[in-house]
């Protein structure tokens, strides 16, 4: 008869030797091993320097697929295992971009190294069972904002932080800092770079005043794109590029290098204006609303008069999570406001729907956005931009997305990672604006002066060449004749 094999009660032997020695405890000065980690086997140098850096404000300046999105899901999960019961937060610019860039990481690694992790998939938070929790959030509404309020983080990560608007600054004093303070928390920001060149994030890498410790790498460094220097080679011939071209330096090279071309809408200090426009005016309206739920509903009142060759950007307001029959709402009340003449909408998707009812039950005529042919007529609202016949108010929230709004690499349509809902409802709005009818008046010069005798001849030659094509030559001549008389009493 076969021996029986002996099985190992492994919690036998553990409470047999906590009976023998007691509870075992480490001693109070020891620190867990990076072997507590498995993930950081997987991560590289550039990526483990960032996460191992002790400063409480850092940032990572990167080229596209540099892996820092990756670096960012495994810091967060490491310092969400350190600090029980805690709050680990994640920021892009909206939800639904925090969604896409992290969520499906998280759930990758709680698979891959069997973490034990449970996703509320509603909420967009992650559970560990030390009681802590990494938190997704976007940063474009209020609502979304006030979220992260009241609560202490060990660690907050903004991410594409370029792609934010000049409320990042008011986001990060404001909000975030004072929430580091319960942990003695750390900020830290990563992104590429943007075409303006300017915003926190800009200050934040390049000024040594805000004290943030800058780590930089790109794809070219990441092992786990070993082709990226081929890669890199047939984009530069198949776009015709130099290295030194200032889309490849941004996106590639990770370096701020400032180009106005990329941006999408080029306004100046030339379009903007302090006090509201002269209500004497005829003026008519006209709105434009880009629909929405997880990304803002937009909406973006443009007014014109016949008198006038500009048109104004009014007011704009933009909100997430609205269901059709609060846009109904939003847009009856600034109806009966405004009085519009045109009322344009995104009917994209599920906005179809949305404009219908919209038009059976409120009775608001609301037309169906053309969007066809955008890059035209971005390029048409341009011109009026340069041209002055544009007009926005100052510190008018479009113009935080105008600052960053920027081609993709083939100019053919936005960077995905830039938000552009108030741009493309004003585009509508714009399109539906009549100012262009305007025609300067004609002032008739004194009688008896140069300008005046000019004038008449001007009249004289027009109506003689007219004659001189038909058949009323002799009647031309005889025209020609008084008025060589005219002009030899006049002189």
């Amino acid at each position: 008869m076969a021996k029986k094999k002996q099985i190992l009660d492994g919690r036998a032997v553990l409470g047999e030797l906590i009976k023998r020695h007691g509870g075992l405890k480490p001693p109070e000065d020891a620190v867990a091993g990076d072997r507590t980690y498995p993930w950081r086997k997987d991560l590289f140098n550039k990526q483990l320097e960032l996460v191992d850096d002790k400063a409480k404000f850092k940032a990572a300046l990167c080229s596209r697929r540099a892996g820092k999105t990756h670096t960012c899901c495994y810091y967060m999960i490491e310092e969400a295992f350190k600090n029980p019961n805690s709050i680990v937060a994640y920021i892009a610019i909206t939800r639904q971009v925090a969604k896409r860039l992290m969520w499906n990481l998280l759930k990758q690694a709680n698979r891959q190294y069997h973490i034990g992790m449970k996703f509320n998939n509603v909420e967009l938070i992650a559970i560990l069972k030390n009681g802590s929790q990494i938190i997704l959030n976007g940063a474009n509404d209020e609502a979304d904002v006030d979220k992260l309020r009241g609560s202490g983080y060990p660690l907050v990560i903004i991410d594409e932080a370029a792609s934010y608007g000049p409320f990042l600054t008011g986001l990060i004093e404001e909000v975030i800092e004072p929430a580091l303070i319960d942990y003695n928390g750390t900020l830290m920001l990563t992104g590429t770079p943007n075409a303006r060149c300017s915003g926190y994030f800009y200050d934040a890498t390049t000024n040594p005043k805000y004290e943030y410790s800058v780590h930089k790498w790109t794809v070219r460094e990441n092992p786990y794109i070993p082709h990226a220097a081929e890669f890199l080679e047939k984009k530069l011939q198949k776009r015709n590029w130099t290295e030194d071209n200032p889309v490849f330096q941004r996106e590639w090279c990770g370096k701020w290098v400032k180009s106005f071309d990329s941006l999408i809408y080029k306004y100046t200090d030339e379009n903007i204006y302090m006090e509201a426009p002269d209500d004497s005016a005829d003026w008519e309206y006209v709105l434009g609303v880009d629909l929405g739920y997880a990304d803002a509903t937009a909406f973006v009142i443009l007014g014109f008069s016949r008198d006038m060759p500009e048109c104004y950007i009014v007011e704009t307001h933009k909100e997430s999570k609205m269901i059709p029959t609060q846009i109904a709402h939003k847009i009856v009340e600034l109806t009966e406001h405004f009085n519009f003449v045109s009322v344009v909408a995104d009917t994209g998707g599920l906005g179809r729907s949305i404009v219908e009812e919209i038009r059976q039950r409120f009775g608001v005529p609301v037309q169906a956005a053309e969007k066809s042919k955008k890059a035209t007529f971005i390029e048409l609202m341009n011109d009026d931009l340069f041209s002055n016949r544009v007009m926005v108010p100052a510190n008018c929230p479009i113009l935080d997305e105008w600052d960053v709004l920027q081609w993709d690499e083939s100019r053919l349509k936005e960077d995905g990672r830039f938000e552009n809902h108030l741009s493309d409802a004003a585009l509508y709005a714009w399109r539906e604006c009549r100012h262009f009818t305007y025609k300067a008046p004609t002032v008739r010069p004194k009688y008896g002066t140069p300008e005046y005798w000019g004038m008449i001849e001007q009249q004289y030659i027009g109506q003689l060449e007219k004659d001189l094509t038909g058949d009323r030559q002799p009647e031309a001549c005889r025209m020609a004749s008084v008025l060589a008389e005219a002009q030899d009493n006049y002189h």
